[in-house]
């Protein structure tokens, strides 16, 4: 039986991060992948040979900002194994059917020149509201590149900017109070407190609603700093899509002795007497072993309650398999997406189209009442197919090279039901056979 340090079960982005740490520390690391391909939802590929050859389309992922915030690009020195990021600008750009339009660049002076076409004062608000979030966004970022509770490295994660942005934050019983007031309250009480123009509220309102909530909701105010994370760190995307971040954590791996073996599910998590990991079985039965540990790239629930025996589990945790068993994934909201191949750009006409609107992502949301509609009807189990709120990328105009000279291809992204409401009176398919809420219907499309 091969034996390693460390086995990683998944070879998706996480896991490939978690592989090159481990494996520039000087540990021997195996990752076993379900897939015929390394990435998980981070892979980049032509999903329509036949119906569009040359076409290469992000599976799952395209807009990169969260990566940014932390020191993984830098510390692995992704650069040496062919990453480069081109970042947007401008980064947002959103049709408001009266006629305006929120045009963010990557500026935050540029933004507010465009708000100030229509409202001054809202440009004026905005530049504050950005400031805001950005020194929260600086005051909380170290907590989240150190280790769980530890205090020192979460210490020396602050240098005299993050120190004084976490200063403002807290300094006063008051700005203790006006942060928590904050943090309970919805996205949309935010932006009412803010601004005036529906125009800039609908666009923030749709960004804040990424992160799985409609903007009514209570104590998810941390949503409407989405737009500020695209002023900084910025918006970007791997040049020859998110599948190059892939190929370079690929490449590194590699170099430092890692293994990756591809079609390989892992069945069965082994454990010695002790209930410590020792190594894995596959389900063709292989297995391989595990000196220090093995490490889970896959979601908690296939984990503890599929790969390891229910005994062994119980005597870690004994509440753990019923909490999991009971663990809410969503609230019957998922995300379609669209995958078109297209002969050429969408246009705007109406809005004195540039192709640099297309740049970064194009945000369909005519008013805060259109998007909270988007999340509402999924919610019930109601498909959304009249007049949804949109979120559009056409990542070809910013990088041509994934697509055939002078095609683009468009990514269509709305929120819609994992499961489908029945009629009254019927057995819902939902119920009698549960669909994967990461199905994707790629579809062929062109302008002409």
């Amino acid at each position: 039986m091969e034996t390693y340090d460390v086995i990683v079960i998944g070879a998706g982005h996480n896991g490939l991060v978690c592989a090159a740490y481990l494996l520039k520390a000087g540990y021997s690391v195996l990752l076993l992948e379900k897939r015929s391909l390394p990435g998980g939802a981070a892979t980049t590929e032509e999903l329509m040979p036949e119906a569009a050859p040359g076409f290469q389309f992000n599976r799952c992922a395209i807009d990169h900002e969260f990566i940014h915030l932390g020191p993984v690009v830098e510390e692995l020195e992704l650069n040496k194994y062919g990453l480069e990021y081109l970042f947007c600008d401008p980064v947002v750009f959103c049709p408001h059917p009266d006629g305006k339009y929120f045009l963010a660049h990557r500026s935050v002076e540029k933004t507010c020149a465009e708000i100030a076409r229509f409202s001054d004062r809202d440009a004026q608000k905005y530049r504050e509201f950005n400031a805001y979030w950005q020194r929260l966004v600086n005051a909380l970022g170290p907590l989240f590149n150190a280790p769980p509770q530890s205090l020192l490295d979460i210490a020396g994660n602050y240098n005299l900017q993050k120190a004084g942005d976490l200063l403002s934050v807290i300094s006063s019983s008051r700005n203790i109070l006006d942060f928590v007031r904050t943090m309970l309250s919805a996205p949309i009480d935010v932006l009412d407190e803010w601004f005036d123009e529906e125009f800039l509220k609908a666009p923030l309102a749709r960004l804040a609603s990424e992160l799985g909530a409609p903007p009514s909701q209570k104590g998810m105010a941390v949503g409407a700093m989405m737009m500020t994370l695209r002023h900084a760190p910025g918006m970007a995307r791997p040049r020859g899509g998110t599948g190059a971040l892939v190929a370079a954590l690929v490449k590194l791996v590699q170099a430092h002795g890692g293994k990756i073996l591809c079609d390989r599910s892992v069945k069965q998590v082994l454990l010695n007497d002790y209930g410590e990991a020792v190594g894995i079985k596959t389900s063709n039965g292989e297995e391989y072993g595990a000196k220090c540990g093995v490490i889970s790239n896959i979601d908690a629930r296939r984990l503890f309650l599929q790969m390891i025996e229910p005994s062994a589990v119980d005597r870690a945790d004994a509440q753990l398999r019923d909490r999991l068993n009971r663990k809410i994934v969503n609230n019957n909201e998922s995300l379609l997406k669209i995958d078109c191949a297209l002969s050429e750009a969408p246009r705007f006409e109406a809005w004195n189209h540039r192709d640099d609107y297309l740049i970064g992502s194009v945000i369909i949301a005519d008013s805060v009442r259109q998007v909270e509609i988007a999340h509402a009807e999924p919610s019930m189990g109601n498909i959304p197919d009249s007049d949804p709120s949109i979120y559009l990328d056409v990542p070809t105009v910013l990088d041509p090279s994934m697509a055939p000279k002078g095609c683009h291809t468009l990514w269509i992204e709305f929120f819609a039901p994992y499961q489908i409401a029945a009629p009254r009176g019927r057995v819902s398919r939902a119920r009698a056979g549960r669909k994967s809420a990461n199905t994707k219907w790629p579809i062929a499309l062109s302008t002409n």
